[in-house]
């Protein structure tokens, strides 16, 4: 099975086909995340009309209570919990929504909400329903649980490019790539956005469900709802993220690396006190064409590490279809290229820019980010 990996013999793709930002989500989902937003923003900053709007009148709410007993709650009383005097100022909760399924005029929805001080991670359960063409949460449980304090978020690059161009042959996004990288960022508490060039569902590759590890994510619901409604590039803040990892496979070569607002968004999160740029395996090709104020590239002179050249099968259909040396690239940036041994982690640091050689690697990527900013 590392074979499989290592030569890029055979590409195992997983399509679960590209979309632009306006279907990420389908329309009654949009509806659905409107009133979760309303939730979300409401709670964050002390918004009682916000939440109110959320909520139908007559919801009801089943929170955890103390000594593990449960509280319940209409929406007006849960409302009058984030004081009116304190509109707009934000109050320490961060949340995001992790999965919606609408089923007609009805919708299950989940959301993460981190609370930094004292530290404490919601898991909100809400039940919706679309009445007289609007969609209100009608229920609400939630779940608690020791979180972290730090909150911070980073944004992992993936690529919408189903096939290489002006062929027939398909690729995808290194799913082992993202579950390992995904599960250690999160481990760790944070919060993990996945931005593509045009947003929408992702094509996967290289899928190995006698990993477990990988096994146990192409089974999570949340997992998958993630990468099939992934951010748009042009939508993505700099400002929401401490860094931002290129995640590898065949298609970051094709529609990343020249994505103007990936490239800008990675920049302006490079540029920020202690922002981290990172990329594993062929994503190392999005940072080739990063380029500073001054015009000049961001890794000249830097030592960089991706899927060397010795390595590549040359008789595979991939390289036949595509031929391209993401080495070759580095060193045309006048960057220093190194690597490790084959099938093995290399991780490689060069001040706030971390790169890996190939999926071994993702771990050690997202260990070395972590400790850059941490620092």
């Amino acid at each position: 099975m590392r074979q499989v990996f290592i030569s890029l013999l055979y590409c195992v793709c997983l399509v679960a086909g590209a979309a632009d930002s306006d279907t990420a989500y389908s329309e009654e989902e949009k509806g659905v995340n409107a009133a979760l937003q309303f939730y979300l923003h409401g709670t964050s900053f002390n918004h009682q009309e916000e939440i109110n709007q959320a909520f139908l009148s007559s919801a009801r709410l089943y929170l955890p209570g103390k000594e593990n007993t449960l509280r319940e709650m209409t929406a007006e009383a849960y409302a009058k919990l984030f004081p009116e005097d304190k509109k707009n100022q934000f109050n320490g909760r961060i949340g995001r929504v992790l999965n919606i399924d609408v089923s007609g005029d009805m919708a299950t929805a989940k959301a993460e909400i981190l609370l930094l001080k004292p530290g404490i991670r919601f898991v909100d359960v809400f039940l919706l329903r679309k009445i007289q063409g609007a969609w209100r949460i009608i229920s609400k449980t939630a779940s608690s649980s020791n979180g972290p304090q730090h909150g911070r978020k980073l944004a992992l690059i993936v690529s919408n490019a189903q096939q290489y161009p002006g062929t027939s042959v398909n690729t995808g996004n290194n799913f082992p790539e993202l579950a390992y990288t995904y599960r250690s960022f999160t481990d760790a508490g944070y919060a993990i956005d996945f931005i593509s060039p045009s947003g929408g569902a992702i094509p996967l590759e290289m899928i190995s469900t006698a990993d477990a590890l990988q096994k146990q994510h192409l089974y999570d619901s949340d997992f998958m709802w993630a990468l099939a409604h992934t951010r748009p590039a042009a939508d993505a803040q700099a400002a929401d993220y401490a860094a931002v990892v290129y995640i590898g496979g065949g298609a970051a070569i094709v529609d990343v690396p020249g994505n103007e607002a990936l490239q800008a968004l990675a920049m302006q999160v490079y540029n920020k006190p202690g922002g981290v740029i990172a990329a594993i395996c062929q994503g190392t090709e999005g940072l080739t064409r990063l380029k500073q104020a001054d015009g000049s590239f961001l890794i000249s002179g830097k030592v960089l590490t991706s899927f060397p050249d010795a390595f590549l099968n040359k008789q595979s259909p991939i390289f036949k279809a595509y031929p391209f040396s993401v080495e070759g690239s580095i060193r045309q940036r006048n960057a220093r290229f190194v690597h490790g041994a084959n099938g093995s982690s290399h991780v490689q640091v060069d001040g706030r820019l971390v790169t890996g050689m190939n999926w071994e690697s993702s771990v050690g990527v997202a260990q070395a980010v972590m400790r850059l900013l941490d620092r």
